[in-house]
């Protein structure tokens, strides 16, 4: 008998009508900077910004990878040591986030001496996946195709299934149809079209959206063939990126402008994890007043299109999946019928015991018992009990008491090792 198959497709019978389309169970980030130097300070405080979003969101750490090819916080040339800002305010450390922020008089927020900071407390935690020379574009193809040897880690690798949504964002220095890595190498419109067909073919995700922030982003994603994908960027052909602001104690700029703005729409309009705002209200949001530039999207290798592709949840990228996977299809009509023939089996398993029950109860007040009483009844339940695989014979219980005994005491201890069992598993 399958009894310990009972839980599972239990659940899936309760749930089938309401799952049977199927949608994603998981969503994944891939976080890039491509940019070293100090004056690409803020390519790093890009990525970081939207790290510290995905994750206030749900995504947790083991389902976000975040390349960061320069270690601006331990730059001899920052002024606070340790930290790393995306706003002139100083009031959030996006580095490590353990430090305490106090006001400047210059914009509202002061450091102390060193760089060291008092005032309120930021939680911790940011895990950087690659750094410095980890960060090419070898190894990120490598990520995304999951082209690896064995002994590669698995917290750095993208273990992604065809019901994963995966979020790539990319930051740093590009031109028409390409995007640089740590100015020693490039990565073109074509390897990341290549990348992603890989990843299709190999059912790598069920929908990607692609985020790039650099001049002429828009001709990243012009060769793209790959259906479930959804790409935006911040500046058409000819035309460059803008960054947003300068910190004067910083001394370079701290963010760009077209990342500037979807973290202010995400910080104002996803306020919890349950929040129904839709990808095209953040796509209107790339105003040409807020960019300066004319920032792009292309809906058309999303099945449904443009439509079904502004409908998509924003927490559908970048927030955390809360559900159950449950199996559907062929593997939850096997499981249903595994159910129902358990169940069965545990009906005959019930009826015949009883059935033995009254026959000895009938032989101990001195009556005939019903298989002497019924005629060729025994033998009937000893056909049943020979065509019926997995189901134990009862036809012996009119033998004597010892045999309803030992009959009782052993479906017992079968049903209740297949709960308990179920149990261990379910916690």
């Amino acid at each position: 008998m399958r009894l310990f198959d009972l839980p599972t497709a239990l659940l899936a019978v309760l749930v089938l009508p309401s799952i049977s389309d199927a949608t994603h169970t998981s969503n994944w980030a891939v976080l890039v900077s491509t940019s070293r130097f100090w004056f690409n300070y803020r390519h790093m405080a890009n990525t970081l910004s939207l790290y510290r979003t995905v994750k206030r969101l749900g995504i947790p750490d083991s389902q976000i990878i975040l390349m960061l090819p320069d270690d601006m916080a331990c730059n001899p040339r920052n002024t606070f040591s340790g930290s790393v800002f995306n706003d002139k305010s100083r009031d959030l450390d996006l580095y490590d986030q353990k430090k305490d922020i106090a006001p400047s008089e210059d914009s509202g927020h002061t450091g102390g001496e060193g760089g060291e900071t008092v005032g309120q407390s930021m939680p911790a935690g940011v895990e950087v996946d690659y750094r410095g020379n980890e960060v090419t574009v070898e190894n990120f193809i490598r990520l995304l195709t999951d082209r690896w040897p064995a002994s590669h880690p698995t917290s750095k690798r993208l273990t992604t299934d065809d019901r994963s949504n995966i979020l790539i964002y990319m930051t740093g220095h590009g031109g028409d149809s390409f995007l640089k890595f740590q100015d020693a190498e490039e990565i073109s419109s074509h390897d990341l079209a290549d990348a992603f067909e890989q990843m299709y073919e190999k059912r790598r995700y069920h929908e990607l959206l692609f985020m790039i922030d650099t001049c002429q982003a828009n001709t990243m994603y012009t060769e793209f063939y790959s259906p479930g994908i959804v790409a935006t960027g911040s500046s058409a052909k000819d035309q460059s990126s803008y960054s947003h602001h300068a910190d004067q104690d910083v001394g370079v700029a701290v963010i760009d402008r077209w990342t500037y703005y979807n973290l202010e729409f995400l910080e104002t309009r996803l306020n919890s994890t349950s929040s129904d705002v839709r990808l095209g209200e953040l796509f209107d949001f790339y105003t040409f007043d807020r960019v300066h530039s004319d920032a792009g999207v292309r809906y058309d290798l999303l099945a449904g299109g443009e439509e079904e592709a502004r409908n998509r949840r924003v927490l559908d990228f970048f927030g955390n999946v809360q559900g159950v996977d449950v199996e559907t299809g062929a593997a939850a009509k096997e499981a249903l019928g595994d159910w129902r023939a358990d169940l069965e089996a545990l009906r005959k398993i019930d009826e015949r015991t009883r059935r033995g029950m009254r026959e000895l109860n009938a032989t101990s007040d001195g009556k005939a018992p019903d298989s002497v009483r019924e005629s060729g009844s025994e033998q009937t339940l000893r056909a049943a009990g020979d065509a019926e695989d997995g189901v134990l014979d009862m036809a012996g219980l009119a033998g004597g008491e010892s045999w309803v005994k030992k009959a009782i005491g052993g479906v017992s201890l079968l049903v209740i090792s297949a709960a308990w069992i179920a149990s261990s598993r379910m916690r």
